[in-house]
């Protein structure tokens, strides 16, 4: 097996067999529409903030209309894996009368976080059997940050096991099913959070992303995923295995929730934009190539990209530094190598914690310290060639994935589901994903459009993806 067999490995999950009767049924319209105007659930973080302000609701009754909704449609979404209701109630409680206090970023607001994050006294298991009984001490720093911003914590997500795949097929915790159609995917790792946001079983979601795994599920299920740029967000506390991919980020209904949520760490402002405002699209067949791009997905990308133009956006064509080859260079010694350092201990301590992917991963050897450094040298002038191309334009658009969600029974290919977001964590960009309008009625799948920006501009991301989401 070579290594890129090996990775494939382990981004394609085994079919599992959910049990029961109604386990692989296709969601119906309604599924999703159990809540109206009047459902405190379907609000905006935005406008969830303004009523919370205005004392019109209580952030004991948005939880626990959070929480209503969480046990009537988890139990077959699958997207927590715990649920915190007596927390959720008691931090709901505590919060200050807003007429006495300046409120916080995220004052009220119910939130999920995926599982890979620690949680002082929380069960934080990472989707594996390795940390199945995990109760931290401390909080990541992600999860503190948002408490002091005043956000209600309601569970922890389901993920792929230790947020290694692209599925959220989980053989310890169980399926997360897409809430647009539960007989798919709703990508992964971070697939529970996405779940949960579009299913509005909390008002935003924590994801982490070391090759896609906030971008990927946010295309799959219909909903806004956003990765700022290497470090910007502190990956302390975050259960992961690749210290020079790992990025922190998190899911919401719309880029202005987005831009809400990143305010509580210090970004999340409006700026002014450049007008035109120069999107560049690749070049080449790397993101375009019939055998990997779906007719369905090429044509949602096609007429998002003419709506941006129509916008007044200057549409350029834009040269990457990536081909079919790129990826064994400077992605996979690096992140493989990482990988064994993470978890290669525990596994020959115990391969019985491990699924049979993770353990057909470390059946291998691992890269020698030469190629790991080699990988490092390739990825640094990766980074600055790619740093090139934002002197020409101002954000990038691909199609965020090839393909719409796969049915969970198959067959998935996990590098084709890979292909378009991994070099924009070996670049270390900010890169975000919005939903565009599917071109399929026959499947009527979302479809995702991947923005990237020069690392640091995250705001102006923000800013871009914003203008474009609207109609």
């Amino acid at each position: 097996m070579t290594r890129r067999e090996m990775l494939a490995t382990l981004l394609a999950s085994p079919i599992l067999r959910p049990s029961g009767p109604q386990a692989l049924r296709p969601s119906s319209p309604q599924d999703l529409k159990t809540s109206g105007p009047q459902d405190l659930t379907s609000l905006t973080i935005a406008q969830a903030s303004a009523r919370l302000a205005r004392r019109e609701i209580a952030p004991l009754q948005l939880a626990n209309a959070y929480l209503d909704r969480i046990a009537k449609l988890n139990p077959e979404l699958n997207a927590y894996i715990t649920v915190t209701r007596d927390l959720a109630r008691r931090e709901a409680r505590d919060l200050p009368d807003p007429r006495t206090t300046l409120l916080p970023a995220l004052y009220g607001i119910p939130i999920a976080h995926k599982d890979l994050f620690e949680t002082r006294g929380v069960r934080t298991t990472a989707g594996s059997r390795l940390f199945e009984n995990h109760t931290p001490e401390a909080n990541a720093a992600i999860v503190q940050q948002m408490e002091r911003a005043g956000a209600v914590l309601l569970g922890k997500t389901n993920t792929h096991e230790l947020g290694g795949g692209v599925t959220t097929i989980n053989p310890f915790f169980g399926t997360t099913r897409n809430p647009v159609d539960r007989t798919r995917i709703p990508g992964g790792s971070s697939g529970g959070s996405a779940a949960a946001v579009v299913a509005q079983l909390c008002a935003a979601a924590t994801g982490s992303d070391t090759g896609g795994s906030v971008r990927i599920p946010a295309a799959f299920c219909g909903c806004v995923g956003f990765k700022p740029t290497h470090g910007r967000i502190s990956t302390q506390g975050l259960i992961a295995a690749s210290p020079t991919f790992d990025h922190v980020g998190f899911l919401t209904r719309t880029v202005e929730d987005a831009q809400l949520v990143f305010r509580a760490f210090g970004g999340g402002a409006p700026i002014e934009l450049p007008k035109p405002i120069r999107v560049g699209v690749p070049d080449g067949s790397y993101f375009f190539d019939k055998i990997w791009l779906a007719p369905d997905v090429k044509s949602a990308f096609t007429s998002a990209v003419a709506h941006i133009g129509a916008r007044g956006a200057r549409i350029i064509s834009a040269p990457l530094p990536i081909d079919d080859k790129t990826m064994s260079r400077v992605f996979d010694p690096v992140f493989l190598f990482e990988l064994w350092g993470r978890f290669g201990a525990d596994w020959r301590a115990d391969p019985g914690l491990f699924s049979k992917q993770f353990s057909e991963v470390f059946s291998l050897e691992r890269p020698s310290v030469a190629e790991y450094e080699a990988g490092l040298a390739a990825l640094k002038e990766y980074q600055a060639a790619m740093d090139t191309v934002f002197d020409a334009v101002d954000v990038v658009v691909t199609p965020t994935v090839n393909v719409t969600a796969p049915p969970i029974a198959g067959p998935i290919d996990g590098m084709r589901i890979l292909r378009n977001t991994w070099p924009f964590n070996a670049a270390g960009t900010p890169a975000i994903s919005i939903p565009v309008p599917a071109r399929d009625a026959k499947t009527d799948l979302p479809v995702g459009l991947q923005l990237i920006a020069r690392r640091g501009e995250d705001d102006k991301l923000l800013q871009v993806a914003r203008v474009f989401e609207t109609p």
